[in-house]
């Protein structure tokens, strides 16, 4: 191999490698919690949900999961800043359970997106997804059903 072959070679293994560990990192899924509880139509989540511990430092989580009795379907549970919005996550083109990301939600069976605030970014999905009513105060965070 001549040097200018191995030269654009590495450059190119470089750039792939870096672009691959940035989209892995914008891609990680979501943290599924079982720990809540559900009276009159309502979900009742504890805030300390959205935190971690990982190696000894606390690290807020932007989303999580939950699956609800009754509910074909998980919600999606995003927080922008002091705001909260709770997503259904099931597709609104051909009804298949979207994957949620830290910056998005994905439906899997043909590829339409959806940021965190339930709105269409990328078809075939047109309609954009169900969203449940929230309310919070210091420790919890309320769903309406």
């Amino acid at each position: 191999m001549e040097r200018r072959e191995f030269i654009k070679t590495t450059c190119a293994v470089c750039i792939g490698t870096t672009a691959l560990a940035s989209f892995i990192a914008a891609c990680k899924s979501s943290k599924y919690i079982s720990s809540f509880t559900e009276e009159n139509k309502k979900i009742v989540i504890k805030k300390s949900e959205f935190v971690i511990v990982k190696r000894g430092k606390e690290k807020q989580l932007s989303h999580i999961t939950l699956k609800p009795a009754g509910l074909q379907f998980p919600i999606a549970v995003y927080k922008t800043g002091n705001e909260y919005k709770a997503l259904y996550t099931q597709c609104t083109h051909q009804g298949c359970e979207l994957t949620a990301y830290d910056a998005a939600l994905v439906c899997p069976c043909h590829g339409a997106e959806f940021n965190t605030r339930g709105n269409v970014t990328q078809g075939p999905a047109e309609t954009d997804l169900k969203t449940f009513a929230t309310t919070h105060d210091n420790e919890n965070i309320y769903i309406q059903l």
